[in-house]
C-alpha cells in the first residue's frame, strides 16, 4: 500500500519549468501588489472627475466638510466629507448657506472657495 502511494507522488511531480508564469507565485505576488497600488493611488477619484468640468469650481477650505443630500441639515443625510484642499465642481445654487455640488450633494458654501473664474460661482 505504502509503495502504491509512494509512485502515485511521483507520477503527480510536474517539474517547475513545466508550470506556466501565470501560475507561479511571483505573477500572483506582483499582480496583487499592482492592484493594491493602483487603489491605494486612486482613492476611488478615477471614476469621477469630481465636477471639474463644471463652469463652477471650488476648493474645500475646512478640515473635515460633510456632504448632505439635501440643503437641510436636520432632515438630509450625510454622504461623505471632503478634506481641506478638495476640488469639486458646483452650481449656482445656494439654499440655506448650502451651495449644491455636481454629484447632487450639498455642502456648506461658506467652506468652499470659488476658483477662477469666480463671476461663474455667484449665486442665483
Amino acid at each position: 500500500m505504502v509503495k502504491a502511494v509512494d509512485d502515485w507522488r511521483k507520477k503527480r511531480k510536474i517539474k517547475r519549468d513545466q508550470i506556466s508564469f501565470a501560475r507561479k507565485w511571483p505573477f500572483a505576488f506582483i499582480a496583487g501588489a499592482l492592484l493594491g497600488v493602483f487603489a491605494l493611488v486612486d482613492k476611488g477619484n478615477l471614476t469621477t472627475d469630481g465636477g471639474l468640468s463644471s463652469p463652477c469650481r471650488v476648493e474645500v477650505t475646512a478640515d473635515v466638510l460633510p456632504t448632505r443630500s439635501d440643503p437641510d441639515p436636520t432632515a438630509s443625510r450625510t454622504y461623505g466629507n471632503l478634506k481641506r484642499g478638495d476640488l469639486r465642481g458646483a452650481t449656482t445654487n445656494v439654499r440655506n448657506g448650502y451651495r449644491q455640488l455636481t454629484d447632487n450633494t450639498w455642502a456648506l458654501d461658506q467652506y468652499l472657495r470659488p476658483l477662477p473664474p469666480v463671476e461663474k460661482c455667484k449665486p442665483s
